[in-house]
């Protein structure tokens, strides 16, 4: 009789399980997210998640800047500052969740806020057009840019105050248990080219994603460069990405042996194009400085690069220039990294090229947290990072990376220090000239080991590819 009893509860609990929720397709994020509050996301989580779920005044396309809820906006006369009215469609937010989202801006604080600083006041008028007042003499590319941005995102206002979060993007969350998954559902009518509901998984371990995958439930998950050699990583399943990030080694500006020349000397002692090819098998693309090529390429016309210079021999000559040569080629230098075996190759590869010249390096893997940690505290002396574009733009591999007021964790953090690059990034309306400024004065005070940057390849499932639209949103 006692088994019988058994029995059926094990039938019971296979029948009367609560079935799983369907979802059209299942992505690995490698961390969760630390916020979904537009002014706050400034992880590359973050960042993914802000494409599905996060909508602003302007949207950028190749072509330009649209506003698919504005029918018209024009400049107003006004003698102290640039004042533009827009008048919204049936499509737009309630123009409270606008003028509430769009007022954070200028009233609260947060990571981008300096990016900002053109935005003076946002209201309503009386017959119900929506005002930005900005700054006078504010380029018109540049904040149609910062309102196409994840920052200037809309929200709902009554809803954000009973801290529930309500977006206008193409999916709205639905679920987030942290650290395990989050599920969003597509809060348009049905589009054939996106999927209804889509869980995002934190899945740290590629290994995971991987076995995963293998047993169909995972649909995308991003490809580390060991895993580039897997038959399944074939090019009609494998996504590339290309420019949207830089690889480098911090120089501690806080040491002063570390003098210019030293820092010459590192920059030509890497043969970055011989670490591309063996190493990571060409899923890298040389950089110009800080730099993405793809960028420069945008604007300076006409412009050719191949890379920071490699001569050994002269770096040991600059070298022998540095302010502490030569008891600086008996000093241990420490040069931390992320411990994964793919961050400890590369930095066995950069460990050679340093002691070729003859400098003493001693490797320190550590994990994530106490790496970033230490580093913005200023410790250690060669750190190995990578920055991921927040935005598509190439001021986001200058500002906050090499902001003399942001140092540390706040993105500088090779702790470097100039005034003239501080004042440009500062300017609230920059052009290319500025660009070009700021890049070669950075190549010139080099407070990093340029590197490289790296494609980011992502593994696909035939399921994936059904919706064009997605790849775009990786």
């Amino acid at each position: 009789m006692r088994t019988l009893s058994l029995v059926f509860f094990l039938l019971s609990l296979t029948f009367c399980r609560e079935e799983s929720p369907h979802f059209d397709l299942k992505i690995a994020l490698p961390s969760d997210t630390a916020h979904l509050d537009p002014l706050f996301i400034t992880d590359l989580s973050g960042q993914k998640l802000a494409k599905f779920i996060h909508q602003g005044l302007f949207i950028r396309n190749p072509s330009g800047f649209l506003s698919p809820w504005a029918t018209s906006f024009q400049k107003k006369s006004h003698p102290t500052k640039d004042v533009w009215q827009f008048q919204l469609n049936s499509l737009a937010p309630p123009l409270r969740d606008i003028e509430y989202s769009l007022s954070r801006l200028v009233s609260e604080t947060y990571p981008r806020k300096c990016d900002y600083q053109f935005l003076l006041n946002v209201h309503v008028s009386a017959d119900g057009l929506l005002e930005l007042e900005f700054k006078k003499g504010t380029n018109e590319t540049e904040w149609k840019d910062k309102l196409s941005l994840p920052f200037a995102s809309i929200i709902g206002k009554d809803e954000w105050e009973k801290q529930i979060l309500k977006t206008y993007g193409k999916y709205k969350l639905i679920t987030w248990k942290k650290n395990e998954f989050l599920d969003l559902e597509f809060q348009s009518e049905i589009d054939p080219g996106f999927p209804g509901k889509i869980r995002f998984l934190i899945l740290p371990q590629s290994s995971t994603s991987l076995f995963l995958y293998r047993k169909g439930q995972l649909d995308a998950f991003k490809l580390t460069d060991f895993l580039l050699s897997l038959p399944e990583a074939n090019s009609e399943s494998t996504l590339t990405k290309k420019g949207r990030s830089v690889q480098y080694v911090t120089i501690n500006q806080n040491n002063p042996c570390f003098d210019n020349h030293f820092r010459a000397a590192l920059n030509l002692s890497i043969p970055r194009n011989l670490i591309i090819s063996k190493l990571l098998e060409n899923h890298a693309d040389l950089s110009y400085g800080p730099i993405p090529i793809n960028y420069m390429e945008k604007i300076k016309d006409g412009f050719i690069s191949t890379g920071e210079l490699y001569d050994k021999n002269l770096a040991k000559k600059e070298l022998e220039k540095s302010v502490c040569y030569p008891k600086i080629k008996t000093t241990s230098l420490e040069f931390r990294m992320r411990g994964d075996d793919e961050n400890q190759a590369k930095g066995r590869a950069i460990k050679q090229a340093l002691e070729e010249i003859g400098l003493t390096i001693k490797l320190r893997p550590m994990e994530k947290a106490p790496l970033y940690k230490e580093n913005g505290e200023g410790k250690g002396d060669l750190t190995l990072l990578t920055w991921y574009s927040d935005f598509d733009s190439v001021w986001n591999f200058l500002d906050p990376l090499f902001h003399p007021e942001k140092l540390g964790n706040g993105g500088n953090r090779s702790f470097y220090q100039n005034k003239e690059v501080g004042k440009i990034l500062d300017k609230p309306f920059k052009n290319n000239r500025d660009v070009l400024k700021v890049i070669e004065r950075i190549r010139e005070d080099k407070p990093w080991i340029f590197l490289w940057s790296i494609q980011e390849n992502y593994l696909v499932s035939k399921e994936f590819l059904r919706y064009n639209a997605l790849a775009d949103f990786l």
